[in-house]
């Protein structure tokens, strides 16, 4: 419940004032107005006109230096639009104009009004009047048996537009009075109830007073389902907290319960008189609604309060039909009370009745509206839904980044405002038609902090199966890997990426471990096994864990990732897998799978003519396995072959190997000349005294067959 501010009187008792009001409405209420108490008012004048042809309609824009009003008669194929208290130029070359939609216009003065007529091509053509904003006066004319054209809005808004359209002609919620709340006098209470009783009825109006309309309904309607003093007033009550919850039928036997009970209550609390009225015309009654609103507005005439009233009373005409009279009393209110909340909220209703009428080049006059309304407001719901139409009318018809700013800013200022759900959708959308713009003009830059600064509303974004694509193209050119693996955890675990999500993953796994950050790598890769078990990448994630698991040491989880691949038919997507695998089955003392599965790398390697700095560990590997096996003519064949392809460091650690080769078979000048071979080439140390003293040993060994001999 809210409290009114001041307003600005006009040149005519307020009293007087509401009864032209009204009049205008079309209430019947005796008005006595004295005819030389009205002040003289200036003619407006018609400046200029344009006339535009468009495919389903033609526009007329009327310049007038003033606001004015107008009345609207349609016979067929005519429209007569008359200005009223308005002269001007009578435009005899429009007499003549034709196209499609209009078969001449013609211009009358008429005493005081001007009268305009449009002939038109269809005997039941589509008229559309846009209210006067800036001066302008718009008028369509078109061939849609009634239907509006399409806004002329920015391509690639149109989600935009679905979304908002029917919410804002349509979004209808409760009204609220603008009377300040008044609580019962605990006294009164006190005197016809218990004080169990006083303290629970006091918690409901306490509830209603901060508009927890369920709280408060709850407890009224345990008042309302007793025999006490008080359920005449809880059922007042309970109506106001019904109300509040949108549920209308029921507030409406509520309050017919209480004016039932206690008819004479209303007169002393008018804002039950309010939500009583419009309840009935939301039902379906409005004559009714809107006799008692009328009463209740001539009662309060010269109350602070009541010029808001008059604009609730226009809401109600406006939702049940009679736009006519609303906009007359919209009109007349923000006239006569300049800087209110009556008026601002006049304006803004004004303003939204032309709001899908504009253009890219006619919106930015409506907007600036808008946005003088949230400037000058000062009740949060008014600046609420005037900051949310300026960001609108920006993301239907200006440039994407600038409506994107503009519909961010209204999230900041208002995080729990009316519209702010439809404004993260709003947002989304947006940001898709940004990023295609940034992508295209190649700024990088811009489309990463697009993405970081905007990573929860990026699910139209990836409507686009290319955009987290070129976004981890953009990281890779920039060459930032943290910040990449960073938005991507963050995005990875969202319901709406989960189609890219594999992807994600496998950018995270590449990234971290090329960043030497073995544990994101792993957690990753494991997320994606977990998530996604039949997707066809899953056993190239097996692989990559099995790699991670080598890079730390850890052999028996390298062969609980890639024993699959001692499978028969089984096949790896990278090659060094068989290498890891095969490592670490023989260190296991497996070596007839470790002997495969190396065997399958260096053959690989062979194939492909490719290098590896492996090549030269699996193929001492592979020896060591037919070792194992006991074939040493094969082991012979692998160190041999790896010699060939060992770099620098390895040479000595094969020869030393095949020299000992060699001592098991006996041979013992080979073995000689495998040894001597490191003492003359190498430069180990480590390998070079070993080399020495295995020929030593050997020696040694001659010296001692010779003596048995």
């Amino acid at each position: 419940m809210k409290f009114a501010g001041p307003f600005k009187h006009t040149g005519l008792p307020l009293a007087l004032f509401f009864c032209r009001c009204l009049a205008g409405a079309g209430l019947l209420i005796l008005c006595l107005l004295d005819a030389a108490e009205a002040t003289a008012q200036e003619l407006a004048r018609l400046q200029r006109v344009e006339v535009g042809q468009q495919a389903s309609s033609t526009r007329l824009d009327l310049k007038l230096d003033q606001a004015t009003t107008y009345t609207v008669a349609e016979s067929a194929n005519r429209i007569r639009l008359t200005l009223k208290d308005t002269d001007g130029p009578l435009f005899r070359k429009l007499n003549t104009y034709t196209d499609s939609h209009i078969s001449g216009i013609r211009f009358s003065q008429r005493g005081k009004d001007l009268q305009i007529t449009i002939g038109t091509r269809d005997a039941v053509p589509c008229l559309r009047i846009m209210d006067l904003a800036e001066g302008i006066l718009t008028v369509n004319v078109g061939k849609e048996n009634g239907q509006p054209a399409v806004p002329a809005i920015v391509p690639g808004r149109e989600l935009i537009l679905q979304g908002t359209a029917r919410l804002v002609t349509d979004f209808d919620p409760p009204l609220k009075a603008e009377i300040p709340f008044v609580p019962t006098d605990p006294d009164q209470l006190q005197k016809v109830a218990v004080d169990a009783e006083v303290k629970l009825f006091q918690r409901g109006e306490s509830f209603l007073y901060k508009e927890m309309g369920a709280e408060a309904a709850e407890i009224f309607a345990w008042f309302t389902g007793r025999d006490t003093p008080l359920r005449p007033l809880a059922c007042y009550r309970l109506g106001e907290s019904l109300y509040l919850l949108g549920k209308y039928d029921a507030a409406l036997n509520a309050f017919r319960e209480g004016e039932q009970r206690w008819p004479a209550y209303m007169a002393f609390n008018p804002a039950t008189t309010f939500y009583f009225a419009d309840s009935i015309a939301r039902m379906g009654n409005l004559a009714d609604g809107r006799k008692m609103l009328a009463r209740l507005i001539a009662q309060l005439a010269e109350k602070t309060y009541a010029p808001l009233l008059l604009d609730r009373l226009a809401d109600i005409l406006a939702r049940n039909g009679r736009d006519k009279e609303a906009v007359a009393i919209f009109g007349t209110i923000a006239e006569g009370f300049p800087e209110t909340e009556a008026a601002y909220h006049a304006l803004l209703k004004l303003a939204d009745r032309r709001l899908f009428s504009v253009s890219a080049d006619t919106y930015q006059p409506l907007a600036e509206q808008y946005r003088s309304i949230h400037r000058a407001a000062g009740a949060v719901s008014l600046r609420d839904d005037a900051n949310f139409k300026a960001a609108l009318m920006e993301s239907l018809y200006g440039q994407a980044d600038k409506a994107l700013a503009a519909v961010i800013q209204y999230e900041k200022q208002y995080p729990q405002g009316t519209f702010v759900t439809i404004a993260h959708s709003m947002r989304q959308e947006l940001l898709l038609q940004v990023y295609l713009e940034m992508y295209r003009a190649k700024n990088y830059p811009g489309l990463i902090d697009l993405a970081q600064q905007n990573r929860d509303y990026l699910a139209r974004c990836f409507s686009d199966e290319m955009f987290i694509h070129r976004l981890a193209e953009a990281f890779s050119h920039l060459q930032r890997p943290a910040g990449k693996v960073e938005l991507f955890n963050h995005l990875a675990e969202r319901d709406w990426t989960e189609r890219a999500a594999p992807f994600i993953y496998g950018q995270i796994v590449d990234t971290s471990m090329a960043m030497g950050n073995l544990a994101m790598a792993d957690l990753t890769a494991a997320n994606f096994l977990r998530r996604f078990p039949n997707h066809p990448d899953y056993r190239h994630m097996l692989e990559h864990r099995g790699e991670i698991a080598f890079l730390k040491k850890n052999l028996p989880g390298v062969v609980a990732e890639l024993f699959w691949l001692a499978k028969p038919k089984e096949k790896a997507a990278q090659l060094n897998s068989y290498y890891y695998l095969g490592k670490a089955l023989t260190a296991q003392k497996d070596y007839k799978r470790g002997e495969k599965v190396l065997g399958q790398f260096v053959d690989g390697l062979s194939q492909s003519k490719a290098s590896s700095t492996f090549a030269g560990d699996a193929y001492f590997t592979l020896g060591t396995a037919r070792r194992g096996r006991g074939d040493h003519r094969g082991a012979m064949a692998a160190y041999v072959a790896g010699l060939e392809v060992a770099g620098g460091g390895m040479k000595e650690q094969f020869l030393f190997a095949m020299g000992e080769m060699e001592l098991q078979m006996k041979n013992y000048g080979e073995a000689k000349g495998h040894w001597n071979r490191i003492l003359k080439e190498g430069t180990d140390p480590v390998w070079r005294r070993m080399a020495e003293q295995g020929l030593g040993d050997l020696q040694w060994k001659e010296k001692m067959e010779t003596l048995t001999r």
